[in-house]
């Protein structure tokens, strides 16, 4: 086996790793500090031109924030820059005012692409949307556990 395709084995790995570490930390916004749903909520509604209420919708009926975007006339290429670039901004400004070390921003941004990515391609984007309909209550109960 060549060092090429041992590396190409171990790169997987060492993604899985990496979000195993980081990837809770994103997806709760590490306690409210680094990148949220939410922040990925509001720039993907801002980039896509429609309200992030809109978004949760549509990703409560089973369209991924990718498909809203193309529906709308926008790229998945845009929409994973835009959330990029706000990740990246929420991470930043959360180190800059002392909430995360430099080694927690760090862990973070390593793990903001592939959670973009996990993010566009998802159904029930920020989860609230199930607050639009006249079950949302029970259904929030049951998504939450």
């Amino acid at each position: 086996m060549t060092d090429r395709n041992l590396r190409l084995l171990l790169l997987p790995v060492l993604v899985v790793g990496t979000l195993a570490i980081a990837g809770p930390a994103l997806a709760r916004g590490g306690h409210g500090h680094g990148v949220g749903k939410g922040v990925f909520v509001q720039a993907a509604a801002t980039y896509i031109g429609i309200t992030p209420q809109a978004l949760r919708t549509a990703t409560a009926n089973g369209q991924t924030p990718a498909q809203v975007a193309v529906a709308n006339g926008k790229t998945v290429e845009g929409l994973t820059t835009a959330l990029t670039a706000a990740g990246t901004t929420s991470i930043n400004n959360a180190l800059a005012a002392g909430r995360i070390t430099a080694a927690q921003a760090q862990a973070k941004l390593g793990a903001l692409p592939a959670a973009v990515q996990s993010f566009i391609n998802s159904t029930h984007a920020g989860c609230s949307g199930h607050s639009t309909s006249g079950s949302s209550a029970s259904a929030v109960r049951r998504h939450r556990g």
